[in-house]
């Protein structure tokens, strides 16, 4: 068995299927950290490269566990030179919105006791409620629990804020094609 780094290169090991695996999902090992932070880079179960950071998790049939694999073992492994890059490409895309969005700092506004910011010509808000935990608004949607559990404290409303931007934001072009579409319901 080749070793490179303490981990084993499973291109070379002996009942490792080279083809036949899927994808069932890929990861952004460093999507909840910032700039300041040291981000601990992955390194590939399949040939040892180091310092993947978008992780590509590969299951097949025949093989009792799953691999992380970077983006050039994900296209061999599931013969797929299409998709493995299409969906490291829309993680990093994501990563650059999520860091563009962070950029932009909160306004605290003392007579509301809220904290919001303008991104992409739309107000977003944060606020803390009279319990202590805290809620995020956007595009009409209050949002005191996030993914069935409330918000406790600033830093998980500021990340989360991104997440309900990211799922509710409309372009201008988009709301106003919605526009005439009501208006010809009339």
């Amino acid at each position: 068995v080749d070793f490179r780094g303490g981990v084993a290169l499973e291109w070379n090991k002996a009942g490792i299927p080279h083809k036949g695996w899927s994808c069932v999902d890929v990861e952004d090992i460093a999507e909840y950290f910032d700039d300041a932070e040291e981000i601990e880079y992955e390194q590939c179960e399949m040939c040892g490269r180091e310092r993947i950071r978008f992780v590509h998790i590969m299951r097949h049939p025949d093989y009792p566990d799953e691999l992380r694999v970077g983006c050039v073992c994900a296209e061999k492994m599931s013969d797929d030179y299409v998709n493995p890059r299409r969906a490291e490409d829309t993680l990093k895309k994501r990563a650059v919105r999520r860091k563009n969005f962070n950029r932009k700092e909160w306004s605290y506004n003392p007579a509301k006791n809220t904290y919001s910011k303008k991104y992409k010509g739309e107000y977003i808000t944060i606020m803390q409620g009279r319990y202590g935990n805290w809620g995020v608004f956007f595009a009409g949607k209050r949002i005191w629990d996030y993914d069935g559990s409330k918000i406790r404290s600033m830093e998980e409303a500021e990340r989360i804020a991104f997440e309900v931007f990211e799922q509710y934001h409309t372009t201008q072009e988009e709301r106003e094609l919605q526009f005439w579409l009501e208006q010809r319901r009339f």
